[in-house]
């Protein structure tokens, strides 16, 4: 070993590593953050049919996450409006089934039973997110509604169909979330490329 420090080996090769590190690290850095960025998206987009997965959440702390480490990428607003549609993922995800249950007549007891049987069928993983709102409407509208076992199925039938509702109600967010991310790159590069051909369409510039 201290013959290599000695003939100057060691150093250059330490000099080649930190050279070529030095090169590469960008790449590596750039490759994490679009890395991140992908998983969330694809998370995001299983999490409209699986509940259970917080796709909306996912995606949002993904283009945050990459909008730090790439900060020249997106804009702020390109991510506060993903943030935005976020929130809006979430009342959807809790307001759609019990809007259903409304619909098929539902009362005040059968929508509490919906909105509480779909944040206790979290608990139970994908079965319990698809009857737990079922299930609650039916038991809220028998319990305490005090309705005949026939309508207090038709309003557990109507949860049932709002589920359905909040999965296309979420499917449409999360485009629109896709969408904002792509507008923003979008716009960002016509107001690159707007000031060359201005530039390049001067007269006196071509004189």
């Amino acid at each position: 070993m201290e013959i290599l420090i000695g003939s100057g080996f060691w150093s250059q090769w330490m000099g080649h590593l930190a050279d070529w590190w030095g090169a590469a690290w960008p790449w590596i850095w750039m490759s994490v953050a679009w890395g991140l960025l992908v998983s969330a998206a694809a998370l995001g987009l299983l999490g409209v049919f699986v509940p259970v997965i917080p796709g909306a959440i996912v995606f949002f702390l993904g283009a945050l996450i990459h909008k730090l480490m790439l900060p020249d990428v997106f804009a702020w607003w390109g991510i506060g409006a993903v943030g935005v549609l976020m929130i809006m993922d979430r009342v959807v995800d809790l307001f759609a089934t019990a809007l259903g249950s409304k619909w098929f007549g539902g009362t005040k007891w059968g929508i509490f039973g919906a909105l509480a049987g779909g944040l206790i069928g979290l608990f139970f993983g994908i079965v319990g997110i698809l009857i737990g709102p079922v299930i609650g409407a039916v038991v809220c509208e028998l319990i305490w509604a005090r309705r005949h076992p026939k309508e207090a199925a038709k309003s557990g039938l109507g949860a049932g169909l709002g589920f359905g509702l909040s999965v296309v109600g979420r499917m449409v967010i999360y485009f629109m979330m896709f969408g904002a991310l792509v507008f923003d790159v979008v716009l960002d590069r016509e107001e690159e490329v707007g000031p060359i051909i201005e530039v390049s369409s001067d007269p006196e510039v071509e004189g």
